[in-house]
């Protein structure tokens, strides 16, 4: 994220300000067409739950320390521009289109094992929990609990890993086609993305002929 001074040049010549916002809203449709995209579905669902709460305990944090409200960079940035009187758009992907345009990016048959060996695992350790319950022990059953609830989340953020990471050119592709609508349309366009997707929207960017400067 560049900082606010170089943010405000940008905007000051700008009309258009592009955010980032994968959308996750569509996860039942997809579902009901396809259940082994489920485990990607699980992992998108359970990073946005863990984000927002992250967002949130900083947010409480300055509250209390600095008397000022956090704000993420794309909200930050989206304020910025509305205040300064910019168009502002959220141009990404959502998990249905991206089905669409590439199911190989769900790994149906490595979702299927990983599927399994989730259920085994979990239904096996909650077994030994029950087991455990019945005989009082139940510090135990906390820490077995919480060791389970910790596995499941790590092999599920790592999954949704793979998953970004090979559906991340679908998505800069559809903000490209954008940029260079408004470009030809006459408009000068600020685009905010994270920082692993800079490089290839420069590039193809400028193999497009649109000149550009990269902020980060």
């Amino acid at each position: 994220m560049p900082r606010r001074d170089a943010i405000e040049r940008a905007l000051g010549v700008v009309d258009y300000v592009l955010l980032e916002g994968f959308s996750t809203r569509d996860w039942r449709e997809l579902v009901r067409r396809d259940w082994r995209t489920a485990i990607v579905v699980v992992g998108s669902l359970t990073y946005d739950k863990i984000f927002h709460l992250i967002i949130k305990a900083a947010n409480l944090y300055y509250r209390l320390r600095h008397g000022t409200d956090f704000k993420g960079d794309m909200e930050y940035v989206e304020e910025l521009a509305r205040r300064m009187g910019k168009r502002v758009e959220t141009v990404d992907e959502d998990l249905l289109s991206i089905y669409e345009k590439s199911r190989e990016a769900f790994k149906p048959r490595l979702t299927s094992i990983l599927w399994v060996l989730l259920l085994g695992i979990y239904g096996y350790v909650l077994g030994v929990i029950a087991g455990k319950f019945l005989a009082w022990h139940y510090v135990q059953d906390i820490i077995y609990l919480a060791l389970t609830v910790v596995v499941i989340l790590v092999i599920l953020l790592i999954f949704l890993n793979d998953f970004v990471n090979a559906t991340m050119k679908i998505r800069d592709r559809k903000l490209i086609n954008r940029v260079q609508e408004l470009i030809n349309q006459g408009h000068k366009v600020l685009v905010v993305r994270g920082s692993k997707h800079v490089e290839y929207i420069v590039d193809e960017l400028r193999r497009r002929g649109i000149e550009c400067e990269d902020l980060s």
